[in-house]
């Protein structure tokens, strides 16, 4: 089949992306990259396969009659009216990843029994939250009992992944988002965005994608950009989930300062086992921060936001964790099960499910055999 010279000009449109754009991204001047496609009698593999994997489609795409339909075009929830917008290309790797898993899984036959999230004002949405938490069993004990936030991200993620949903961890540029959610009624599955964000800031990064889940919302969010009412909501939800009202002087187990500096809200968020950006956001929410702490707070670390982080990996010289704990933290619980009852019922092969998720055929039955071999006593100080 013929090169099709339309193809390019839909996918760019399609991606939110001018030529000049994508010369950019591939770091070729704009009058170059426009001799390379005008080239005769069809521009070269070498520059096609480039583009290609820039906009995250096949190579044959532009062979094709018609542009392929891109299913991984997700609303951004960080827009005031949650339009999608361009996204780099790891975005829309880690975005088709979880669709594949999400594939993958249609004939995971299961029944959810997730409520409905329809609250609207700050006291139905706070009540929902306490409900969804308590429906989940992650109780005031499970938090005063984990050491750090750490630990309390496991203890949640570990429990919604119980109830069905799946979570995933992903590195994808910090400027796309914070994470993501794609709603099923059977699969919906949460990608949390792992580049850069503390185990704190991506605990409330979960508990705003399973408000999405629950809301059965598609899209890509930061929770701390919030330019709609849908994220507002959320972030009120995840807030009022991770800091009930009724949980809140049992977790601070002490008198707290109405007007805090840095280190009053550094110890609050050890405290309370999540993030100091969710802390002050929160405590100010309850009262018992006074107004404006939160912007006095965002001034005060401006430039220095102690939830990201720049290092990445372990310390230097340190041994790598064995792959199974590194599956675990990158597909999560509820798929081990999942693809564990598939595999042995014959209904997707080792290649297949390779094809789909990523996941190494050599990798498979020790990750899933680990997950089933995890006591409570382990969970409980598991670290990944």
């Amino acid at each position: 089949m013929a090169y099709n010279p339309n193809i390019l000009s839909k996918i760019l449109s399609t991606r939110f992306l001018s030529t000049e754009q994508l010369s950019d991204r591939l770091q070729i001047a704009p009058a170059e990259l426009s001799r390379e496609l005008d080239r005769e009698p069809e521009p070269g593999q070498g520059i096609l396969n480039r583009i290609a994997k820039e906009l995250g489609v096949p190579p044959y795409s532009f062979f094709m009659e018609k542009a392929p339909a891109l299913h991984d075009v997700l609303p951004d929830f960080r827009s005031s009216t949650a339009k999608p917008a361009a996204k780099m290309k790891e975005t829309v790797q880690s975005i088709q990843f979880a669709e594949g898993v999400q594939r993958a899984l249609e004939q995971f036959w299961v029944k959810l029994d997730l409520p409905q999230f329809s609250a609207k004002g700050n006291a139905e949405v706070d009540a929902f939250a306490l409900a969804a938490r308590e429906l989940l069993s992650i109780s005031l004990q499970d938090q005063l009992d984990a050491k750090d936030a750490n630990a309390f991200y496991l203890v949640c993620r570990k429990k919604i992944e119980d109830a069905g949903i799946f979570v995933l961890h992903d590195s994808f540029p910090e400027q796309d988002g914070s994470g993501f959610c794609l709603s099923h009624p059977r699969h919906p599955v949460i990608v949390v965005n792992t580049r850069k964000q503390t185990k704190g800031r991506r605990l409330f990064t979960l508990i705003h994608e399973l408000a999405h889940v629950l809301m059965r919302s598609t899209g890509i969010s930061d929770p701390f950009i919030t330019r709609n009412s849908v994220e507002r909501i959320c972030n009120r939800f995840a807030g009022s989930f991770l800091v009930p009202k009724l949980y809140v002087q049992a977790l601070l187990k002490g008198p707290t300062t109405t007007q805090p500096d840095d280190e009053d809200v550094k110890w609050a968020s050890r405290r309370l086992k999540i993030s100091q950006e969710a802390t002050v956001f929160r405590l100010e929410q309850l009262g018992i921060y006074t107004a404006g702490s939160y912007d006095r707070w965002k001034a005060l670390v401006h430039g220095r936001n102690p939830d990201y982080f720049e290092k990445r990996g372990g310390p230097p010289g340190g041994e790598p964790p064995p792959q199974e704990k590194i599956k675990l933290s990158k597909y999560g619980f509820s798929f081990a099960r999942a693809f564990d009852s598939l595999l042995r019922q014959g209904l997707i092969s080792e290649v297949n499910l390779y094809r789909s998720t990523g996941l190494k055929p050599k990798y498979q039955r020790q990750y899933f055999d680990y997950v089933k071999s995890l006591t409570p006593d382990q969970l409980h100080t598991l670290e990944l």
